[in-house]
């Protein structure tokens, strides 16, 4: 009897978890202290969410600097915007504008604009390029004097601590409302709803009595959008205009801060509350391909991951407590 058991559980172990091998990390940057120095020897300050850009770089969010900044793959650092001493709210030329918080990012290619949301101020922020070729600073949506929830004109409509940004296939882009328990889309000046209803929860349905709980991150495909729900360690998805639902995992989450996806369908997570980088197939099979699940520090592989994003060959990692980025490489 002990012997079945024994083999039972064996095999339930193996169905349950990948045994494909851990990946290789590469350090792109990060000295692992908190700092603020551009170049090739950079320090950042809490890189907390990622955007795809040119000739094989990345733009991110640097929290605690109240930066957006720019990576290569061989770790050159340039910021566009803020800094340590230029925390605040003012719009202009870049050398001037002022940021809080920025927690979300996103690249429009067509358009060359870059979004943020920016929780510290509770709206979303775009840059642009000028005449002269430099990036200037404006408001898309919302107010930091306005805080709350209210859709309609962009210049009139509420957030509240917005963490997560991207670019929708109609050129539009979706917005994690965290504070609010929605998520939001910005289109031809207008604020709209996709998903939720302002409360709090993991109810699935039609998307404006759909409940969400810390919507942290978002990822899209095509119409559909994906939500790493950090509050209920769950990932959700929407279809606009029809449902939200909840995905069937062969394994638990816990706290899930990012959330990427590759042309194959694959989900890529950023699990924080395991220090994991978890790979979910259009089974929900999930594998660990990054990460020991070791309690966080400086002496571990990743401490709190943030951020995932699929770029290139690489699969980026916003390593948040160790201040750094690392990459692995993916099929």
């Amino acid at each position: 009897m002990k012997l079945t058991i024994l083999i039972f559980a064996l095999l339930f172990t193996f169905t349950t978890y990948s045994k494909e091998p851990i990946k290789k990390m590469k350090l792109v940057t990060g000295s692992g202290n908190a700092g603020f120095t551009d170049g090739n020897s950079a320090e950042l300050n809490k890189p907390i969410r990622f955007a795809a850009y040119k000739e094989n770089s990345i733009i991110f969010a640097d929290i605690n600097n109240h930066a957006i900044r720019i990576v290569t793959i061989d770790g050159k650092v340039t910021t566009i915007v803020g800094g340590p001493d230029k925390e605040g709210y003012k719009d202009g030329p870049a050398e001037t504008a002022k940021i809080k918080s920025p927690h979300g990012v996103a690249y429009d290619e067509k358009s060359d604009k870059i979004y943020i949301a920016e929780a510290g101020n509770h709206t979303i922020r775009v840059i642009t390029k000028n005449a002269q070729g430099g990036f200037e600073v404006s408001t898309l949506a919302g107010n930091p004097n306005r805080v709350g929830f209210m859709d309609g004109q962009a210049d009139s409509a509420k957030f509240v601590s917005p963490h997560a940004i991207v670019v929708c296939s109609d050129g539009g882009v979706a917005v994690a409302d965290i504070g609010n328990a929605r998520i939001r889309k910005i289109k031809d000046g207008m604020v709209s709803t996709l998903a939720g209803s302002g409360e709090t929860g993991n109810e699935d349905g039609i998307p404006d009595k759909a409940t969400f709980k810390y919507v942290m991150d978002i990822a899209a495909d095509g119409e559909i959008i994906y939500v790493a729900d950090a509050g209920s360690h769950l990932i959700r998805k929407i279809v606009p205009g029809k449902e939200v639902t909840t995905l069937t995992l062969k394994d638990t989450l816990s706290t899930p801060h990012g959330i990427a996806i590759d042309k194959d369908k694959n989900l890529y997570i950023a699990d924080m509350g395991t220090h994991r980088i978890l790979k979910i197939d259009k089974d929900g099979n999930v594998t660990t391909i990054a990460g020991t699940g070791e309690s966080g520090s400086k002496l571990s592989e990743l401490n709190k991951p943030a951020a995932v994003l699929v770029h290139g060959e690489y699969l980026w990692i916003a390593d948040l407590y160790n201040h750094q980025i690392k990459v692995i490489e993916i099929e």
